[in-house]
């Protein structure tokens, strides 16, 4: 729904023509979320700038369809199953065997191989659960956090577009193609490769501790006088004078359970209740001045509503409007920005099939066989 169309959306972006398949019955992202007399947010976010299709794959000629666009194109992605993909005659065996140039991309929950190869997925199950990222958040003794709405398959989409950008390099050497497999767990395992690798090297793996059980309060998150939170990462002891000074308990400097880190180890939990009392005096802005003032690595949390209006959000250019909408709305814009390329969202997503007519005169169809495959269901 989301992990390989987001992927895609970005190819769009960076000037792709990338074609939309979907079934008679439309995509399922679409209508999922609705707003009041606005777009689809997340079927545009997912789908802009695309060219869509609508065409039956259970049926033979649908299938021949598919087969006559993908002969024109440099990459396929899917994220329908093994077997799924055996079906329709989609794998990378159906689609490479007469257009060896081809890369052919298949989004999996748990891969292509190995027991759960065709085991159905969204990246809740996939990416937060089974990746073991749920486990590692939160707090111990505590129910698990709800994983964010796409936020695995967006983190997955660019190992989709990473992965495609490199076999494209590659097919610039040698010419070939390649089939290419990205999983959901595996990227979720990625983006805890800090915690896995000591669990690989030690065979002890780590785990998620209560907030005030911390080593340092320089690295730590702490409520202040108007319920908003800070977060602070600073790695090394220079920080620690620094640190002290700004919350003006300068006496803790030399104090004997603090001075060394290996001391405020041995003292966390009381070094960061003290803190919390520190914190509780002042509201998040007196701490933000007072840590800038020192030099000092943190940040706000912030609610969404804080991120659409951060000035550093307008300053990355991390939302733009769609152009060639019926009504203007602003949606997320690709996470990187090359400075000699043209990088923009193109345009709205389509409508369910779109543009099936002209994508199947591009296929070599006749206007005759166009029509002959809409009176019967074949395209739509």
């Amino acid at each position: 729904m989301i992990a390989a169309p987001s992927a895609c959306a970005m190819m769009a972006d960076l000037g792709a023509d990338v074609i939309k398949l979907e079934p008679p019955h439309g995509d399922l992202l679409r209508g999922l979320i609705t707003v009041p007399e606005g777009p689809d947010p997340w079927w545009e976010l997912d789908n802009r700038g695309k060219r869509g299709i609508a065409v039956d794959l259970t049926v033979e000629d649908g299938r021949a369809a598919v087969h006559a666009i993908v002969s024109t194109c440099d990459i396929f992605i899917t994220n329908l199953t093994a077997e799924r993909q055996s079906r329709y005659e989609l794998s990378a065996g159906d689609l490479r065997a007469a257009h060896p140039e081809l890369i052919h991309l298949t989004l999996t929950g748990y891969g292509n191989t190995g027991p759960d190869r065709d085991r159905l997925a969204f990246d809740h199950t996939a990416f937060f659960s089974r990746g073991g990222v749920l486990d590692m958040m939160g707090e111990p003794g505590h129910t698990p956090p709800a994983g964010r709405p796409g936020q695995g398959d967006h983190t997955t989409s660019l190992s989709i577009l990473s992965s495609v950008l490199l076999a494209l390099r590659e097919r610039d050497l040698s010419g070939h193609g390649q089939e290419i497999s990205v999983a959901l767990m595996q990227t979720a395992m990625w983006t805890l490769g800090s915690d896995l690798s000591i669990a690989l090297a030690t065979g002890e793996v780590p785990r998620p501790i209560v907030r005030i059980e911390t080593s340092s309060p320089l690295v730590g998150r702490f409520r202040c006088s108007d319920d908003r939170w800070i977060m602070l990462t600073m790695v090394g002891d220079p920080y620690w004078r620094r640190f002290c000074e700004a919350l003006g308990t300068a006496e803790w400097i030399h104090d004997p359970r603090f001075a060394e880190p290996e001391q405020r180890a041995e003292n966390g939990a009381e070094l960061m209740l003290l803190c919390d009392e520190v914190f509780a005096t002042a509201d998040r802005a007196t701490w933000s001045e007072r840590f800038d003032s020192a030099g000092l690595v943190w940040a706000p949390i912030q609610s969404l509503e804080e991120v659409v209006s951060d000035p550093q959000s307008e300053a990355l250019s991390a939302f733009e409007e769609v152009p060639n909408a019926n009504r203007p709305f602003r949606t997320v814009a690709t996470p990187f920005d090359l400075g000699g390329s043209e990088i923009s969202v193109r345009g709205p997503a389509p409508e369910h099939g779109e543009h099936t007519h002209e994508i199947m005169l591009e296929a070599g169809y006749s206007p005759d066989d166009v029509k002959a495959l809409y009176d019967r269901g074949v395209i739509s």
